[in-house]
């Protein structure tokens, strides 16, 4: 395995790990999540940390495409 393998596999990990965390965090600012309306949930305390966990798991699978990894 090489060098950059490892590092987008450590990179991966990371950011799944981070952004799970952060979904975790958000929706339990947001709770409960049923009955609110599409303003209150994004006016919410939970929003922007569930957004940003969204945002890197998806980068997260885009880690050996941001890396120019070719498989």
């Amino acid at each position: 395995m090489s060098t950059l393998e490892q590092n987008s596999n450590w990179m991966k990990k990371l950011l799944f790990a981070l952004g799970a965390l952060f979904v975790v965090v958000g929706i339990a600012r947001q709770w409960p999540l049923a009955g609110k309306t599409y303003m209150e949930f994004i006016e919410g305390k939970g929003y922007l940390a569930l957004m940003l966990g969204l945002i890197m798991i998806v980068l997260g699978f885009a880690v050996p495409l941001l890396m120019d990894e070719d498989s």
